[in-house]
């Protein structure tokens, strides 16, 4: 089998090699990607999204159509004159969740603290779990013709 030499391509990267070295400098190629946490209770389910180093004015919480979309970014702030070696991710970021009905999202709520960002959204009252009484069916009505 036969490969093409792509030479723009092998000069492209031995160039940056070259310059990476001599500026001392490395990017990093991994992109910021938060965990998040899904809990459910009887009474709502909570997002719970690691967002360390980012901004609330860089958050972005929406709800459209029962989907709930997590939006952010987390920047890299150099200073001038500043060599780094990267090891943690930067980027944006986007996660959504398709939300089930019994969700009461016109009272969702959203808080960040110390990175965490959590979201609540509480369930309607007809999804709560309730206890069924069960009868013996002495005090039953029956139906008669």
């Amino acid at each position: 089998m036969l490969t093409r030499w792509d030479a723009v391509s092998t000069l492209d990267h031995l160039f940056d090699d070259v310059m990476g070295s001599m500026l001392g400098t490395a990017t990093s190629t991994r992109t910021f990607d938060p965990s998040i946490d899904v809990r459910t209770s009887e009474n709502d389910v909570v997002f719970v999204c690691d967002v360390p180093g980012v901004k609330q004015e860089d958050l972005d919480v929406t709800l459209e159509n029962h989907v709930l979309t997590i939006k952010g970014i987390r920047r890299f702030e150099s200073k001038e004159g500043e060599q780094a070696i990267l090891g943690r991710a930067y980027g944006a970021f986007s996660r959504a969740f398709s939300l089930a009905d019994h969700l009461d999202d016109a009272n969702l709520s959203a808080q960040l603290v110390d990175g965490v960002l959590t979201i609540r959204i509480p369930k309607q009252a007809k999804a709560r779990p309730r206890k069924i009484q069960i009868g013996n069916g002495k005090d039953s009505k029956q139906l008669t013709e």
